[in-house]
């Protein structure tokens, strides 16, 4: 695909409970480096996409009272890019932000890359590689495209993916049927036993205006918010509005 049509949103909200005490409130785990290199988890996530993305692409979703570190670790992406949540909500009206900016600027055709800012890659080239051919599949099939992980024991900690193979899919790619959340261990084995089972990786590739389509078919609620920031977006007005929705 054509690069100049790829975007990137980060989600940077979360408050790293699970990584406590390390992990604190005024300061979680995606602000923190945890690998001995110097890089926060965050700024790792950026470099991690910054060969396909540029600065000026690449969308920072968060709340209120992280937004001054996130300007103080990437000095680099523009302030009209940090979107501030001013509530927590879960992730569909924080990718909803996002992606009713992203089509108001760079439009409804242009392919996100959804990615938690807190992920540990090691094998960074392969993640890119799966990332581009993500970003491709969203471009030129119009899915919706979620990254599952072939899981390598039968972990309770993580949620899982249920797939089965789709008739003229491009090679690596299978049908969604259901997401499942944290299994106990049992079910855990059954799931990696089966081998219909991924890990859930919580990335994901889509255009702006397909992802806006299935918020308005299955949450019309989001939608109707979505469609208040794309009118306000890059007006005065953006930060009332904003503000009013995510009370």
């Amino acid at each position: 695909m054509q690069t100049q049509n790829l975007t990137a949103v980060i989600m940077a909200g979360g408050k790293g409970e699970r990584f406590w005490p390390k992990s604190r409130i005024r300061c979680p785990k995606q602000f923190l480096s945890l690998t001995g290199d110097g890089e926060t988890m965050l700024q790792k996530t950026v470099n991690r996409i910054s060969g396909m993305v540029p600065p000026e692409r690449i969308y920072i979703v968060t709340n209120g009272e992280y937004m001054e570190l996130v300007q103080q670790q990437l000095p680099s992406i523009p302030l009209q890019n940090l979107l501030r949540e001013p509530a927590a909500r879960n992730t569909a009206p924080c990718i909803a932000l996002a992606a009713a900016v992203i089509a108001k600027r760079h439009g409804e055709d242009a392919v996100m890359l959804v990615l938690p800012a807190d992920h540990l890659i090691r094998h960074e080239a392969i993640c890119a590689d799966v990332l581009m051919h993500a970003a491709d599949a969203a471009n030129e099939t119009n899915a919706l495209i979620t990254i599952g992980i072939t899981p390598a024991y039968p972990e309770t900690g993580y949620g899982y993916i249920a797939f089965s193979r789709s008739e003229g899919a491009p090679a690596g790619f299978y049908q969604v049927d259901s997401f499942r959340e944290k299994p106990d261990l049992e079910t855990a084995r059954h799931y990696v036993d089966s081998g219909c089972y991924l890990w859930n990786s919580g990335m994901f590739a889509w255009k702006a205006g397909v992802y806006l389509d299935a918020v308005k078919q299955y949450l019309p609620d989001v939608a109707a918010i979505a469609q208040k920031l794309f009118d306000a977006c890059d007006t005065p007005s953006f930060e009332t509005v904003l503000k009013e929705q995510f009370p």
